[in-house]
């Protein structure tokens, strides 16, 4: 038997996208004519809104997109810190060969406020290589991006680890319920299969006990 935790942000018509100064999915009921028919359209979806995967290609010319990634599923490891920048040494000296690992900041602002993008934690570049040189199979965050807030893009975590091949979810919530696991724990994500698409909305779940 296993557990499934809900590790997926809501999304809704007030969401923002990063950098939070506009809303990030439209969404529109259709009617068709029929009161007992409800239809949905979405006319627009940010796809690194709320909780999402980056693929390789949102950084990396040429790189994966995310129908090359399949359904994410690997060991996790939770690493609890509340430092601004991650620095390298918050890693277990665990093997993380193969793992997910899943960085719990602690980050509680509204994501549907401006303060969501703001002051939050974020991988250090030297932590991001530490990761890529120890195997990591994907990284998580409870926080909007990987990297701090910057107008100008150039994000060196995000490169350093797509750039090696290392997805990256984002925007996670509810990894303090992982605090008190015991046994095995693992992690998954499911994206949207498109094809040529840099990043996707993802429901984001860890399975504790046999799977």
């Amino acid at each position: 038997m296993f557990t499934i935790i809900d590790l997926t942000r809501r999304l809704t018509s007030r969401s923002l996208s990063y950098p939070g100064d506009c809303l990030g999915v439209e969404i529109r009921t259709v009617d068709v004519g029929d009161p007992d028919v409800h239809v949905t359209h979405l006319a627009h979806l940010d796809m690194h809104l709320g909780t999402h995967m980056d693929a390789p290609l949102h950084f990396v010319p040429g790189g994966s997109d995310i129908a090359d990634l399949g359904i994410p599923f690997y060991p996790a490891i939770v690493v609890r810190t509340r430092e601004r920048s991650i620095p390298a040494d918050v890693l277990p000296a665990a093997s993380l060969d193969g793992c997910a690992i899943l960085f719990d900041t602690g980050w509680v602002a509204d994501p549907e406020s401006r303060a969501y993008f703001e002051g939050y934690s974020h991988i250090s570049p030297e932590l991001a290589r530490e990761l890529v040189s120890r195997g990591a199979a994907l990284v998580g965050i409870d926080t909007p991006s990987a990297d701090p807030l910057d107008p100008t893009l150039g994000c060196p975590s995000h490169r350093i680890l797509l750039g090696a091949g290392v997805p990256i979810v984002e925007g996670l919530c509810n990894l303090g319920a992982l605090a008190n696991v015991r046994g095995d724990l693992w992690f998954g994500c499911f994206p949207v299969k498109l094809e040529g698409v840099d990043g996707s909305p993802v429901r984001a779940v860890a399975f504790t006990g046999s799977v």
